[in-house]
């Protein structure tokens, strides 16, 4: 990359500033593209917004016996979406290319994950023991959070998933040395 614009002459290792912005605005541009490669694709989304309305709508039309049922499918389905992330054939039909280093996500990020998904799992126990005879006066009303929750999953995930993954990659999105694998 020596120039011959530089300052010290022909001779000076040193790309020009101009060269110097030009390799700069590519890393920016491929790591963006790498980025967007991290994420699922669009259909991901809307596919598992329909079936999270579907399974929280289920006991509202199908009756109680539906509550038993949706949440070992529920259950199911999401061992399932694991086991497809994390093979080769499963990210790619999920068409997630490339996924962050785990040695890239920083600590900070992985403890606060990890306290959030405690506070769900536990509130999720927590819930039925301590209220088990909670009967919202509003009917449908599983239907609705449904049909809000698989909306806002199906518009917003591939923007909360970018979010993310800007804010787990230590540095926070700095130009520099990839945080992302290669193709899996």
């Amino acid at each position: 990359m020596a120039s011959t614009s530089s300052p010290s002459g022909p001779e000076d290792p040193r790309p020009s500033a101009d060269e110097a912005a030009r390799a700069l605005a590519d890393i920016s541009r491929h790591r963006d593209r790498t980025h967007s490669s991290a994420t699922h694709s669009r259909w991901v989304y809307v596919l598992f917004g329909v079936v999270l309305f579907a399974f929280l709508a289920a006991p509202d039309f199908l009756g109680a016996a539906a509550d038993g049922w949706s949440s070992a499918a529920l259950g199911a389905l999401t061992v399932g979406y694991v086991v497809l992330l994390n093979t080769r054939g499963g990210s790619a039909l999920l068409g997630q290319p490339v996924r962050p280093r785990r040695q890239e996500i920083s600590g900070r990020f992985r403890s606060y994950a990890l306290v959030i998904l405690l506070a769900v799992v536990l509130a999720g126990f927590a819930v039925p023991l301590l209220a088990p005879d909670w009967h919202l006066g509003v009917p449908y009303w599983r239907t609705a959070v449904g049909a809000v929750g698989g909306a806002a999953l199906a518009v917003f995930g591939p923007s909360w998933q970018r979010a993310l993954l800007s804010a787990a990659v230590r540095g926070g999105g700095h130009v520099g040395k990839s945080a992302l694998d290669g193709p899996r």
